[in-house]
């Protein structure tokens, strides 16, 4: 398969106009611009964070039941 030509972009885009409606295609445009960004920022986000994190200097002490008898 090829890529897509100018007609057929043409068309795919009078499709959409059709089935969403002129009204909510800025409603869509944003929505799918906000998640691309979303989608972006959480990729920066795990590229950041080191692979194998330091132990902490204090850990967790565990939950003991209080005894009050």
């Amino acid at each position: 398969m090829g890529r897509l030509g100018g007609w057929e972009i043409i068309i795919i885009l009078i499709l959409v106009v059709v089935i969403f409606g002129g009204r909510r295609l800025p409603e869509l445009g944003r929505f799918l611009g906000k998640g691309i960004s979303n989608f972006r920022s959480s990729i920066k986000e795990d590229s950041q964070k080191p692979d194998n994190p330091p132990p902490a200097d204090n850990p967790p002490q565990e939950n003991k039941p209080d005894a009050k008898e």
